[in-house]
């Protein structure tokens, strides 16, 4: 099951990851030869700590050196709290994912406009500064990428484009942004190897099948976030960024047709419950059997990488 916005309320983005293997044994780049320690059991995800607890109690630690690093600049930073973030956004701090499911979907068209200054204390803070403050202000905390914020990388993966004190808290968090981007390089072939192996392949035409049985015609779960995230897009704009203007911003609403807006987060609450009973019922006993066998040899040819991963505190 996916939610799009795990991280953007706190947690991973996002998803169900199908991923894969193949080749021979050695480890790449651990110069070892012969046996090995007893490897890891589970999720590779969960091993890392990339897991949800794992990434909000990342993201308590990533906040709190923004705060010291901006303080030392010059500058006033609250440390967000993921928990309350959280709550702000969806009106509980602690919900199952599929509590969440039930209730908004993806999270993609059903949280946009939440939280606002709640989730957020430094919109505030921000606003109040003058133009030349304000553009010292974020380049300070984002370097050249205004907006590249922690939960946004952790949700794309991509962590080149950190600057200033998110870029360097998020490095001393994980271990270093060069890491997380040659990591997720892997663990994306990964998914690619995975979703390669026929079992999947076909595991694949049956949820589609399913969902068309529903009433919605996907060839892959990937393409409903892209879907859902366009058509939202083309009732309220681009998808809005940390800064943004809209409701619960704090600064002026953008006009946008508020019956259309509902009925596509209607619709999102409905194509996720399909989603997770098609891939309860179709893909997760297959990939239950699939991703073990090549998570182990992942593990094997990249004992160094993953042992760069600074641990969970």
């Amino acid at each position: 099951m996916r939610l799009a916005t795990l991280l953007t309320i706190a947690a991973l983005g996002c998803g169900l990851s199908l991923s894969a293997c193949g080749g021979s044994g050695k480890a790449e780049g651990s110069g070892t030869s012969g046996k090995s320690a007893k490897q890891p059991t589970g999720p590779v995800e969960d091993q890392l700590g990339f897991d949800t607890a794992g990434i909000m109690a990342r993201q308590s630690r990533v906040e709190a050196d923004i705060h010291e690093c901006m303080k030392a600049q010059g500058f006033d930073y609250v440390p967000i709290d993921p928990f309350a973030q959280r709550a702000a956004v969806t009106g509980a701090s602690r919900l199952s994912d599929e509590d969440f499911l039930n209730q908004f979907g993806y999270g993609i068209s059903t949280l946009w406009g939440r939280g606002g200054a709640q989730s957020d204390p430094n919109q505030q803070l921000r606003t109040s500064l003058g133009p030349a403050d304000r553009r010292a202000y974020d380049r300070a905390l984002f370097g050249e990428n205004p907006g590249a914020t922690f939960q946004a990388a952790v949700d794309s993966g991509d962590f080149t484009k950190l600057g200033g004190c998110t870029r360097k808290a998020t490095e001393s968090v994980f271990g270093g942004a060069q890491v997380l981007t040659q990591l997720q390089g892997k663990l994306d072939q990964l998914d690619e190897r995975i979703l390669a192996d026929q079992r999947m392949v076909r595991a694949l035409e049956r949820w589609t099948s399913c969902m068309a049985e529903a009433g919605y015609r996907y060839e892959d779960p990937d393409e409903i976030d892209s879907d859902l995230t366009k058509r939202m897009e083309r009732i309220v704009g681009p998808v809005p960024g940390p800064f943004a203007t809209g409701p619960g911003s704090g600064q002026k609403p953008v006009p946008y047709d508020h019956a259309a807006l509902a009925v596509l987060q209607r619709e999102e609450v409905a194509v996720a419950r399909a989603d997770f009973a098609c891939e309860r019922k179709d893909i997760t006993p297959v990939e239950a059997a699939v991703r073990p066998q090549y998570e182990a040899q992942f593990r094997q040819r990249n004992q160094t990488l993953i042992s760069q991963v600074k641990p969970v505190r």
